[in-house]
C-alpha cells in the first residue's frame, strides 16, 4: 500500500493535529495530550498502524463539549488503521480504578482492521484496556500538550498490568489474527520476565530467542512485515497458554 499524501503524513504530525483540535474544542479545560503506542515503542507504519492518543481534561466533559470534540477528531487525517483515542479527567488518570479505569470518551475512526466507533464513558463502567494505555503512556508517552506523563498519570501495579495482558491475549484469541495473538503474547512474556514494555516486533524478536518453538514467532514477525507466512494454529495456542501461565507467576 502506498503512503497517503497528507500534511500529517507521520505519527508526530498527526498527533500535533489532534492536539490543536482538542485545544480548540476544550480550551482551558484541556490538561494534556499524549502520543503513545507503536509511535513511541517502535514499529509504527503509516500504511499499517493506528495512532494512539490519550488526553486529559480538567473536569468531566459537558454535553456541550462532547460532540464538538468527537467531530473535531473525526475530520483529521490518520494512518491506515485510524485513530485510537481516549479522554479521561485528570482525576481519573491520577487515581485510576482497577481493573477498569473510568473515562470520558473513547473513540476510534475507520481503519483497515475495524469500523470506527464512539463510546460515552461518563455514565458507564470503566475500560480495562486503559490499564495498558496508562502503563505505556506513563513510561514512554510523548507530551503533545501539557506536562510529561509521569506528572499526571498514576503508576500501575504490576499485577494489574499482568492481568490486563492476559485479558488482551484472551481478546486476541477470540477476535484477532494469529500474528496479533503471537506478538501480543510475546509482549506479555517480555514484561513478565523483565518488567520492560516494548513494541510487538521487539518483543517478538526477544521471544524468538527464548522460546522452544521459534518458528511460530518468526512467522508472526514475517506477517507483521507484510509477508504471507504460514502459521500453525496449534503452535500459536501453545505459546499463548505458556505466556498466560508465566504472567500468573509471582
Amino acid at each position: 500500500m502506498s503512503r497517503r499524501s497528507s500534511p500529517s503524513d507521520d505519527a508526530h504530525g498527526a498527533a500535533r493535529a489532534v492536539g490543536r483540535a482538542l485545544t480548540d474544542a476544550l480550551g482551558e479545560d484541556l490538561v494534556a495530550v499524549y502520543l503513545h503506542g507503536s509511535a513511541v515503542l517502535g514499529g509504527f507504519r503509516w500504511d499499517h498502524s493506528d495512532l494512539d492518543i490519550l488526553a486529559l481534561s480538567r473536569v468531566a466533559l459537558s454535553d456541550r463539549q462532547f460532540r464538538p470534540v468527537a467531530r473535531a477528531l473525526a475530520a483529521l487525517p490518520y494512518p491506515a488503521n485510524g485513530l485510537e483515542f481516549s479522554l479521561m479527567t485528570a482525576g481519573e488518570a491520577s487515581a485510576p480504578e482497577f481493573p477498569a479505569p473510568r473515562f470520558q470518551l473513547h473513540m476510534t475512526t475507520d481503519g483497515r482492521a475495524h469500523v470506527g466507533k464512539m463510546v460515552d464513558g461518563r455514565a458507564r463502567a470503566g475500560d480495562p484496556d486503559l490499564v495498558l494505555h496508562l502503563t505505556v503512556c506513563r513510561a514512554h508517552g510523548l507530551a503533545i500538550v501539557g506536562p510529561p506523563p509521569r506528572a499526571t498519570l498514576a503508576a500501575v501495579p504490576d499485577e494489574a498490568i499482568r492481568a490486563a495482558m492476559r485479558n488482551e491475549i484472551g481478546w486476541a484469541r477470540a477476535h484477532a489474527s494469529l500474528e496479533y495473538l503471537v506478538l501480543t503474547s510475546a509482549r506479555a512474556w517480555l514484561f513478565a520476565e523483565t518488567r520492560r514494555l516494548a513494541s510487538k516486533v521487539e518483543a517478538g524478536e526477544w521471544a524468538a530467542e527464548h522460546y522452544s518453538e521459534p518458528l511460530v514467532l518468526d512467522a508472526a514477525l514475517a506477517r507483521q512485515h507484510g509477508t504471507n507466512a504460514v502459521m500453525n494454529g496449534a503452535a500459536v495456542e501453545r505459546l499463548a497458554v505458556h505466556v498466560e501461565r508465566l504472567t500468573r507467576r509471582e
